[in-house]
């Protein structure tokens, strides 16, 4: 939806779309990454391009026919800085104006980061918080902890909140990954 706001309908609505993820990691730490934010940032934005590579190329059929041309189409999304990421850690502080925000993997952040993420809102911002409070990776949170289940619960009947609840029958990803969230 940030997409089509800023690039099929440019009403000025929006500067930019921003995405951040907490840094919660799957297995133990990496370590030390070299470079500047962006590169040590890479790894934690990799899904972002797994997802765009679907919203830019819907054609399942042929989506991965032509790697390179494929490849050059999120490129220029980040070249026009349509899409910008950052690490979730240097928005303190910040106030955020006409900007679409999403947040991936809210269910990783706790509820005083989350807390943090909507206070930084300006004018015309609008903030997605997304994550399956089921698939936590932070140590001591858990479904009940966790900052999107925080911020779910906090914000209902807001006037300025929606919330959308996905069921498991709605999972986007593949036949095998819908059979394992209903049997682990």
């Amino acid at each position: 939806m940030g997409l089509k706001k800023i690039i099929n309908h440019p009403t000025g609505e929006y500067r930019r779309i921003l995405i951040c993820r907490p840094n919660a990691q799957f297995d133990s730490d990496i370590g030390f990454l070299p470079g500047d934010e962006q590169e040590k940032i890479s790894p934690i934005m990799r899904p972002i391009i797994d997802n765009l590579e679907q919203l830019i190329d819907s054609n399942e059929d042929e989506r991965y026919e032509n790697e390179r041309e494929l490849a050059k189409k999120i490129e220029e999304i980040f070249d026009r800085q349509l899409i910008q990421t950052e690490a979730l850690n240097f928005i303190r502080g910040r106030s955020l104006e006409k900007t679409y925000l999403i947040i991936d993997e809210a269910q990783n952040m706790t509820p005083n980061q989350v807390k943090g993420i909507i206070t930084r809102a300006g004018k015309g911002t609008k903030i997605i918080l997304v994550g399956d409070p089921s698939q936590i990776d932070k140590p001591f949170l858990d479904e009940r902890t966790n900052g999107l289940t925080y911020a779910a619960g906090k914000m209902k009947g807001s006037p300025l909140c929606y919330q959308l609840t996905m069921m498991a029958d709605e999972c986007e990803r593949s036949p095998l990954a819908l059979d394992a969230i209903q049997r682990l």
